[in-house]
């Protein structure tokens, strides 16, 4: 068909986008709102904060959830995308040194995380994981546990994410190692279909948001729209102007509140009519703001100079996600009387922040790195440096 491009790549290039990792630290750091703050606006107007504030803010909470759908969207999109050029290179899609890579980029911190929450219990009050829910999360089945039995008392619950996104590393790329582009358009819109038939029939039973919100098939969405976005810009990114980038940009912040504040999907009870609706526009706004994102060629120096630290942040966000919930914990402990004051409150956010940057940056330099540089070995085509 005319209107599907011809899958060629100059694939002897490094395929890197810098401004994806940017984007990748913006999808964690609205992950950390949603955990961090409280979704109540009476909780904000009990510190004395104005009502349309304490409004904005438990909507910013609310929408901080959707940081899930973008990094589900980059993911789909890269994975398809590398895989695409290493099967124009090669001829065909090396499925065991994908495998190797993949474990070799999460099972390290993962499996230490689970170790570290494992030891928690004995000296941590609060903190259990049954050997079951331990064997569901070894096994990366931890989100349907979560939908089976429910959230496990530890800090390991933000890993049901980590979870979702192996199901589909281990399925996609053997699925399209055959399919044209056409066949990956037809695969993504059977995605489509499925997410929305899911999602009926949970609403239709009235299941509970968190039952809902692990459900793999639920977040099929996201993956699908990214494997689109590989198809259908070739490679390139849209030429856009800097006030059409300000507008998806924009768009895409809209469509997030609004998922979250307006149709609601992470509060119970739901209903039919707000998930069959919420969860596409979440998942819409996170391709509004790819595109907004995402540049053909370099930047200028000095925004490189300034997004130095940002890109640094999006390297190492699988880490902050990783650590995030157990810097909340942390903070809880150390910033007394958090309610007193909005300032105290923030206060309390930046210090879990800082905590999570601490243990984030340690494991990159000193448990991640060393095999991610291995996983170079089994790397056909060259993206981001350093793995």
């Amino acid at each position: 068909m005319p209107w599907i491009p011809s899958l060629t790549r100059t694939s002897n290039e490094r395929f890197y986008h810098p401004e994806l990792d940017v984007l990748r630290f913006c999808a964690f750091f609205l992950i950390f709102i949603h955990h961090s703050m409280s979704h109540d606006p009476a909780f904000y107007s009990g510190m004395g904060v104005a009502p349309w504030l304490a409004s904005a803010i438990a909507a910013l909470a609310s929408a901080g959830a959707m940081g899930v759908q973008l990094f589900f969207l980059l993911s789909s999109y890269l994975v398809t995308e590398l895989l695409i050029r290493e099967r124009e290179l090669r001829g065909g899609i090396d499925l065991k040194a994908f495998y190797v890579r993949r474990a070799l980029r999460i099972w390290p911190l993962y499996l230490a995380f689970l170790a570290l929450a494992w030891a928690m219990q004995w000296f941590v009050p609060g903190q259990h994981i049954g050997w079951r829910a331990l064997l569901a999360f070894l096994f990366l089945g931890g989100n349907w546990w979560i939908v089976f039995v429910g959230f496990p008392s530890s800090v390991i619950f933000p890993l049901w994410f980590v979870s979702l996104q192996e199901q589909f590393y281990l399925f996609w790329p053997a699925t399209m190692r055959k399919l044209s582009a056409r066949g990956m358009l037809m695969a993504a819109a059977g995605m489509l279909w499925a997410a929305t038939l899911v999602r009926w029939y949970l609403a239709s039973r009235h299941t509970w948001e968190s039952k809902m919100w692990c459900n793999t098939f639920v977040h099929l969405d996201a993956i699908a729209f990214g494997i689109m976005l590989a198809v259908l810009l070739g490679g390139k990114a849209p030429r856009l102007t800097a006030l059409h980038r300000a507008a998806l940009l924009m768009g895409g912040v809209t469509c997030f509140v609004l998922a979250g504040s307006y149709f609601r999907i992470k509060f119970d009870p739901l209903t039919t009519s707000r998930v069959l609706l919420g969860y596409p526009v979440a998942a819409l706004g996170a391709v509004a703001l790819f595109l907004g994102t995402i540049h053909n060629g370099g930047r200028p120096t000095s925004a490189r100079s300034w997004l130095s630290p940002f890109l640094y942040l999006g390297r190492i966000s699988y880490g902050l996600y990783v650590f995030h919930v157990l810097g909340l914990m942390i903070s809880d402990n150390m910033v007394q009387q958090q309610d007193r004051s909005l300032g105290r409150y923030f206060f309390r956010n930046g210090v879990a922040l800082a905590i999570a940057m601490v243990f984030a940056a340690i494991s990159y330099r000193w448990l991640e790195s060393p095999f991610l540089s291995l996983k170079q070995r089994f790397t056909h085509v060259r993206s981001r440096p350093g793995g």
